[in-house]
């Protein structure tokens, strides 16, 4: 059986995995950008940080959630890894609301060039 810290410290090693992807997959995006000048390749690049940020908040999530419990904690921190998939949920709305905004004004007012 495994043990709840041997389970966050594979979690953790996952984390910082999805860390290093998210910058690895930003800075080719960027590069391709650069190199051709591809709207697309920009607007995917700026995409990528959202799943930067859900990284990042979840590994601090995994770092706090590995408290032991405590006097205002009482059953541990471990409901702490739900505010992670908050964030990263509310950062897929935010881009999906200004995808639709954008498209919206380019269906009204499309650019020529």
């Amino acid at each position: 059986m495994i043990s709840d810290t041997t389970n966050r410290s594979s979690l953790t090693r996952f984390a910082w995995l999805s860390i290093a992807a998210a910058i690895l997959t930003i800075a080719l995006k960027a590069i391709a950008y650069w190199l051709t000048g591809s709207v697309g390749l920009l607007s995917d690049a700026l995409e990528s940080f959202v799943n930067l940020v859900g990284a990042l908040m979840a590994l601090a999530m995994l770092t706090i959630a590995a408290h032991p419990a405590d006097e205002d904690h009482a059953f541990g921190h471990s409901k702490a890894e739900y505010f992670s998939s908050g964030v990263e949920g509310t950062l897929i709305l935010i881009a999906a609301v200004s995808i639709c905004f954008a498209a919206i004004q380019r269906a009204y007012c499309p650019k020529t060039t």
